[in-house]
C-alpha cells in the first residue's frame, strides 16, 4: 500500500468519525435536524431548504 493510499484511508476514517460526532449535535435520535436556519447580524432569519447544495456550505 502506498503512502497516498494510507493517507486517503486515514482521512476517510477521520471524516467518518467527525460526521458521527457532528450528528449528535445537529440531529435528533430519529434523524431530524435540530438546526432549522440562520440568523444574520441584522436579525434576519433564513430557513434551510432541503437543497443538497446548501448543506455542504455549513
Amino acid at each position: 500500500m502506498t503512502s497516498l493510499q494510507i493517507h486517503k484511508q486515514d482521512f476517510l476514517k477521520q471524516l467518518q468519525e467527525f460526521v458521527q460526532s457532528l450528528k449528535t449535535h445537529i440531529s435528533t435520535e430519529d434523524g431530524q435536524w435540530t438546526i432549522k436556519g440562520f440568523i444574520d447580524i441584522y436579525k434576519n432569519v433564513y430557513t434551510i431548504s432541503s437543497d443538497t447544495k446548501i448543506v455542504p456550505k455549513f
